[in-house]
């Protein structure tokens, strides 16, 4: 259960993008604005700054840069410094690294060959993201799919959560024989996100909730508690239906972002099945 419903939330309905939708930032100069043209590869592999002798390429500078940027840091002469420092200080430490061999262990070796591998995969994916734009047709197939899965109706419960069933089924007795939910959710309930509000989740879609505990509470009535504690993937539930409404989507152009995210991902997922398909794997 959660307390926040979202409109293609992440309760395991839709896969999350993070590294689908990595910060793709034009490429520039170090001194230059995020969004300039893309710098030549002759000027992004100039040394900026040398370290005992190694160069550290402007190439190097500039992800750094990006980094910073995509936390939300302004393009400023402080984080160009900052990112200077940081660049200098993992050099050192590499090089210190390095001197006592610790770049010849076998699992070091492992975590950077993983690392340039994930290198790779991010820059797959951003290209194939990249290369094919999506249709207001595509648009409207995936929001009407996504709007059919959410079903046609939202609840509202008060819950108890707790680990063990037979918990569960003595908060459940106490319930039933007049005890309140919203009085025993600060006392009892593990869910952190209702327990200041007496056990009250926000509106869910059916699409939303967790299917055992719909089957529970979509057939009763306002005020009216399940018939027995129901077990979730976080523990054990004593649920009560509060309100129950029709769900009315968001408009199809307020969620143009969402939707344009799920499509890569499907187009991702198809790619990778594609070359899965075909490859040799032993």
């Amino acid at each position: 259960m959660t307390a926040t419903p979202r409109f293609l939330s992440s309760i395991g309905r839709c896969a999350a993008l993070a590294s689908v939708l990595a910060v793709c930032a034009p490429a520039s100069l170090w001194a230059q604005a995020q969004g300039q043209a893309a710098a030549s590869a002759e000027a992004l592999g100039r040394p900026f700054v040398t370290i005992n002798g190694e160069a550290q390429s402007v190439a190097r500078a500039e992800v750094l840069l990006r980094e910073q940027l995509a936390r939300g840091a302004p393009n400023s002469p402080q984080v160009q410094s900052a990112v200077r420092d940081l660049l200098i200080n993992q050099a050192l430490m590499a090089q210190a690294a390095a001197k006592e061999g610790l770049d010849k262990l076998p699992l070091v070796q492992a975590q950077i060959e993983l690392a340039r591998q994930a290198v790779l995969m991010q820059a797959w994916q951003q290209q194939l993201a990249q290369s094919k734009e999506i249709t207001d047709d595509e648009l409207k197939q995936e929001y009407d799919r996504q709007v059919k899965l959410l079903g046609s109706r939202q609840f509202r419960l008060r819950h108890l959560l707790v680990n063990e069933e037979a918990t569960a089924k003595l908060l459940f007795d106490r319930v039933k024989s007049g005890g309140k939910i919203a009085d025993l959710s600060a006392e009892y309930s593990l869910d952190e996100a209702t327990r200041s509000t007496g056990g009250l989740t926000d509106w869910m879609a059916q699409g939303e909730m967790v299917p055992a505990l719909l089957k529970a509470v979509e057939s009763l009535k306002p005020g009216q508690l399940a018939s027995a504690p129901v077990r979730g993937p976080a523990g054990w539930h004593v649920l009560a239906l509060e309100e129950a409404r029709a769900f009315t989507p968001p408009a199809r152009d307020t969620l143009k972002p969402q939707l344009q995210r799920a499509i890569v991902q499907q187009r991702l997922q198809a790619a990778v099945e594609t070359m899965r398909s075909s490859a040799k794997v032993e």
